[in-house]
């Protein structure tokens, strides 16, 4: 189990689920608008793999992946603005790969998230502009696995 300064990364029950802390964070991970918001909070923990970081009896990041893929995809992630920078973004990045047993991790992101990822070793490529979000560059980021480098 992947450890943080503040805590253990470990999957998240389902009371954690229904947090106020945890729809917050699924907000910080997709800035989705109210309905789809909605939509990933109850979407989300049934599609994928959902770990967090407990401090307290609070959520304060999660991850949430695709552990069947190849390469392992993680479809959400975020941390907390006040937990930020405390190795909790690594830590779950930690959980992911070893989950990923021998596979490569995959993200995509955009330049708030971009520099995380070069910081966590992932080689990181531009992607061409998406028509929804011109105004954004997104990037896609791979995380080989140690038997593939």
């Amino acid at each position: 189990m992947a450890v943080g300064r503040d805590g253990a990364v470990r999957p998240l029950t389902q009371q954690e689920l229904d947090t106020p802390e945890f729809a917050r964070l699924i907000w910080l991970a997709s800035g989705a608008g109210t309905e789809k918001l909605k939509r990933l909070i109850r979407d989300v923990p049934s599609e994928y793999l959902v770990h967090g970081v407990i401090v307290g009896e609070r959520v304060v990041a999660f991850v949430a992946f695709d552990p069947d893929t190849d390469p392992v995809v993680i479809r959400y992630i975020a941390v907390e603005e006040d937990s930020q920078h405390r190795g909790l973004g690594g830590a779950l990045v930690a959980a992911v790969t070893q989950r990923a047993t021998g596979r490569s991790v995959y993200a995509e992101t955009d330049d708030d998230a971009v520099e995380f990822y070069r910081r966590s070793d992932f080689r990181v490529v531009a992607k061409p502009r998406d028509p929804c979000w011109p105004e954004r560059q997104r990037y896609g980021c791979v995380l080989p696995s140690a038997s593939r480098i």
